[in-house]
Formats: structure tokens, C-alpha cells, sequence
């Protein structure tokens, strides 16, 4: 009996422990359309789908966190200076509290940024990790995770 309760104690666990938080479904559409304004370079779609109070970590080295203007100028960046983006193999996962970690309805992403420089002509390939956490339905903090700098030296104009 005693080991009978304690498989149907730990199903109960395992059960619960990956209930999907109620807001994660919408979150990942925000998420795609996030993708979405740099494969089609829509910034403002980025202006609507980012809350006013965002804090952002800035892939670019040394920028480290940017608040609301610091990420539409990263955004403008990349929707002004490439084009022919795709992300490519996306993964989408639920986020979690830092602390409970407990799923709280943030996303996170992996997956290939792949794109042409409008500048040189040049290609690009990364591999990206990306997350978001949410409040009404905007993206209200985030970070980047890849090799900005890298991929910057891949599309720089040849030395002569």
C-alpha cells in the first residue's frame, strides 16, 4: 500500500510539474512575429509588440542592459542593415521563474539567423538563443545571445 501511494505521490508531481502556464501559447505568436520584424524588416511591428518599460540584454559587446530606446536602436539596426533574413530550425521553449522555476509564460528560442548585408553583399550564419518574459502581452524583458560581433566581421567589407 505504502508503495502505491508514493508512485501515485510522485505521478502527481511529474504531472503537475509540466503544466504549461496559461499565457505561453499567445507568447510564443508575440515571439513570432518578433522573428517576423527582422525577416521582413518591419520595425514598427517591433515598436508594438515591445512594452514602453522593456529591459533588454544587448548582444553587442560591452552594451550589456539598454532600456526602450537602447533596444528600438539595436532593432533599427538590424531591420535597416540586412536583408533576405530567415531564422531558421526555431525551438521554442517555455520560460521559467529564476527562482520557483515554475513556467511563467516567458519563451525562449534557439535556432539560425541566417541573411545578406545590405552594405557588402556578404553572407551571414549564427546560432542564436534568444528569451522573452511578457506583461499585457508585450515583450517586456529580453536578451540576446549570440555572436554579434562575429557575425559583424563575417559581413565587413573586404580589407584591401
Amino acid at each position: 500500500m505504502k508503495k502505491i501511494l508514493l508512485l501515485l505521490t510522485l505521478g502527481l508531481f511529474v504531472s503537475c510539474s509540466n503544466v504549461e502556464h496559461p499565457d505561453y501559447a499567445a507568447n510564443v505568436e508575440t515571439t513570432k512575429q518578433w522573428i517576423e520584424v527582422f525577416e521582413t524588416q518591419n520595425f514598427d511591428l517591433l515598436t508594438e509588440i515591445t512594452s514602453t518599460d522593456v529591459n533588454a540584454t544587448s548582444p553587442i559587446y560591452g552594451q550589456g542592459q539598454v532600456g526602450y530606446d537602447g533596444y528600438m536602436e539595436i532593432g533599427k539596426f538590424y531591420t535597416g542593415n540586412f536583408s533576405d533574413v530567415e531564422f531558421s530550425d526555431p525551438v521554442f521553449l517555455p520560460g521559467v521563474d529564476n527562482e520557483t522555476l515554475t513556467p511563467n509564460g516567458g519563451v525562449r528560442i534557439y535556432g539560425t539567423w541566417s541573411g545578406v548585408s545590405n552594405e557588402t553583399g556578404k553572407d551571414f550564419s549564427v546560432l542564436a538563443y534568444h528569451w522573452f518574459e511578457f506583461q499585457d502581452g508585450k515583450i517586456i524583458s529580453t536578451g540576446d545571445y549570440f555572436d554579434a560581433t562575429g557575425m559583424m566581421m563575417a559581413v565587413a567589407p573586404d580589407q584591401e
